[in-house]
């Protein structure tokens, strides 16, 4: 077969022995990225997981796993070309090409029953047949990343309306974008996954066609078009032209509190006789239409008789924000403070197993130990009780959490240990103690008897030395308390305090501002919460020290940041920041994957909330808002939560959609939501 499909927009590379593609380019764009996976720029991926092969199950014969790898080249030239691959009684055919002058990239899988019995491709989980479509969306390292790599934001849960939207991770050029225009799509999957690679790459990507049972002679298919675009609202216009089955929604909120009613506007392949979950829709202008409900919940339906569309939307209702914050802070005073009088872990809060019904006092990893993440849960309770003061239960939990924390986690100097009795150095944890101190000195707990009488106050000084001591500037601090903490100290504390915290804000400030958007590697190569903190620093200086730097700054890591939210109709999705590790490494079930929601995307409301400030924008602060909301998912009505969302149909061929077992650090979203809440009621008061 030809080597390449190719023309002034589009050039297309394949492999001759599988008739994979192992490249898309764009020949009119600036640089050398290449949109998909390859041996050139991912080879540590299996060569049998490259775009366009895949699998079906086709029985206990062939172990449930049957690869199409081996092509017939029915034709081939330098526009189009067409394979067909035999596995047993299924001919799977593949038509690939160029239309619309050139600036579209047409593909069609066709599934034939050739064999005399039925076949049924509609397996329990809806993984029983997959095509693997290896998008660049790896962390090699920041230059490569930003250069070189892209975010995939999948949309393939929504049945006939179906699209991916690839968005270059630096904002060069125009991006790739992808959409559904013949069949359906139930999901996607993920493999190759593994403790080499760790964080830095989400795998390999399988979407999975809805098939279904094919009868002899029986044929079916799912088809898509890509095509380059330059922005969110270009890449939803021109779906809008090129596939007929796409929907554009315009949902104001995919999380309702209440007997909120929920707006579905609709643009696309709609029509007078569409309806959701039912109900007829309403038109409100040329080609829109609208349906409402006070009762929406879950899995929405948009169908068209006389259609093969059904398109899916995900809306989440909360019976009261209020109740679920109020559910969970008891939640953790019952089911997850240690009381073990006469130990060192005496008040702790702990990671609890939802599956056992206790806490997980036999895991102890240091993502599931007693420090480090689970500070949230001390902090939340020290914002919940500056907000309700009488509550005794609350007031008395958090005395004895403030104790152990000060006992246990820190020395007399301000150090912090990476959990009970270990000293290894990790500085993420001193932001979350300063912040700990911080939250407690703004409420009016007794601390008289902790660590020989120092205040909060006291301690938030020496931890904040202390970090700077041990080279805090060169971090990127997750929950670095710098606006809060000025604030505080502007009121309550010296003169001298405030000039000398402010002084190592500014230090630290200035070297993110000068590395712009240099990012170094921590944890992970590159990711979303390494860029959030240092939108979130800028943005909290410039707030206090109206110095226009510190908003310079902050544009160009709100630009890179915001590349990390896709925009899909589901409340687990929708404007929730790309992170695909936390499973494995705080959840019960270690499983890879992405996390949607995840709680430490609730960083990007944080950012939007400053900037919505910063720039008089009310819509950054629906977006935070928004943001918030989404992370509820995370948490139930009687207070248990979860700290992962497993979002892929399956991860590695484990079975995936559902939340881990394990309550462990997901409470930084309830934290940061009564933060923007006392940030707000703080700007109500005219302090701006």
């Amino acid at each position: 077969m030809a080597a390449q499909i190719v023309s002034e927009h589009f050039s297309i590379g394949f492999d001759n022995t599988t008739g994979a593609i192992v490249s898309i380019y764009n020949p009119g764009s600036e640089g050398d990225m290449n949109w998909v996976s390859s041996p050139d720029n991912a080879p540590w991926q299996p060569l049998g997981s490259r775009w366009g092969m895949g699998y079906v199950d086709l029985g206990a014969d062939v172990l449930h796993r049957a690869y199409w790898k081996n092509p017939f080249v029915v034709s081939s030239d330098d526009t189009s070309a067409i394979l067909e691959y035999k596995l047993g009684p299924l001919l799977i055919k593949v038509a690939r090409s160029l239309k619309d002058d050139g600036k579209t990239f047409h593909e069609l899988y066709s599934f034939n029953n050739v064999g005399t019995e039925d076949l049924d491709l509609d397996g329990p989980q809806g993984t029983s047949i997959a095509i693997f479509t290896p998008f660049n969306d790896h962390y090699t390292n920041t230059k490569d990343a930003l250069q070189r790599r892209a975010h995939a934001h999948v949309w393939a849960n929504g049945g006939s309306n179906a699209w991916v939207k690839m968005t270059q991770m630096g904002g060069h050029g125009p991006d790739l974008g992808l959409v559904v225009t013949e069949g359906s799509l139930r999901g996607y999957s993920i493999e190759s996954r593994d403790r080499i690679t760790m964080s830095n790459t989400r795998g390999v990507f399988l979407l999975h066609p809805i098939i279904g049972k094919l009868a002899p002679n029986e044929q079916k298919t799912v088809g898509w078009s890509m095509f380059w675009h330059n922005d969110w609202d270009d890449f939803f216009e021109k779906c809008a032209e090129l596939s007929k089955q796409f929907i554009h929604f315009h949902i104001p909120c995919y999380t309702l509190n209440g007997d909120e009613v929920a707006a579905l506007q609709m643009t696309g392949a709609v029509n007078e006789n569409t309806t959701v979950n039912g109900q007829s829709v309403v038109c409100v202008g040329k080609g829109r239409y609208i349906a409402k409900s006070d009762t929406w919940k879950g899995s929405i339906e948009v169908k068209t008789p006389c259609k093969v569309y059904s398109a899916k939307v995900y809306l989440n209702r909360l019976e009261s924000v209020e109740k679920l914050v109020a559910s969970r802070v008891r939640f953790v005073i019952d089911k997850q403070q240690v009381s073990d009088p006469g130990t060192p872990r005496d008040g702790a809060y702990a990671v609890y197993d939802n599956q056992a019904q206790l806490i997980s006092s036999w895991d102890t990893d240091n993502d599931r130990n007693l420090g480090r993440e689970r500070v949230g849960m001390g902090i939340l309770m020290a914002r919940w009780l500056r907000q309700h003061p009488d509550d005794g239960k609350v007031r008395n939990s958090l005395e004895k959490y403030y104790k152990f924390v000060c006992a246990e986690l820190q020395d007399q100097n301000g150090y912090v240990l990476n959990g009970l009795g270990s000293w290894e150095k990790r500085l993420y944890n001193w932001p979350w103690i300063m912040q700990l101190h911080i939250a407690v000195a703004l409420t009016d707990l007794d601390t008289t008897g902790v660590n020989g009488g120092e205040s909060p106050l006291e301690r938030f000084e020496k931890t904040m030395e202390n970090f700077y001591n041990e080279g805090g500037r060169d971090l990127y601090p997750i929950g670095l308390p710098v606006l809060e903490s000025l604030r505080y100290l502007q009121s309550f504390g010296t003169k001298n305090l405030l000039e000398r915290a402010k002084k190592l804000f500014l230090e630290h400030g200035q070297r993110i501002l000068e590395r712009g958007v240099d990012y170094p590697s921590f944890e992970v190569n590159f990711e979303q919460s390494i860029v959030a903190p240092a939108a979130i620093m800028l943005l909290e200086l410039y707030r206090f020290t109206e110095e226009p730097k510190w908003l310079d700054g902050a544009e160009l890591q709100m630009k890179t940041l915001l590349r990390f939210q896709g925009k899909q109709p589901d409340y687990r999705l929708h404007d929730i920041a790309i992170r695909h590790w936390d499973g494995y490494w705080f959840g019960k079930d270690r499983m890879w994957g992405d996390t949607f929601p995840h709680y430490w995307s609730t960083l990007d409301a944080v950012a939007l909330h400053h900037y919505s400030y910063v720039k008089a924008d009310q819509g950054s602060k629906n977006r935070a808002d928004s943001i918030i909301l989404g992370n509820l998912a995370l948490f139930s009505p009687d207070g248990s939560a979860s700290c992962a969302w497993i979002y892929p149909l399956s991860v590695n061929g484990r079975t995936g959609h559902y939340k881990d077992p394990y309550a462990n650090d997901q409470d930084w979203a309830l934290n940061h939501l009564l933060y923007l809440k006392q940030d707000d009621e703080f700007g109500q008061k005219g302090h701006e």
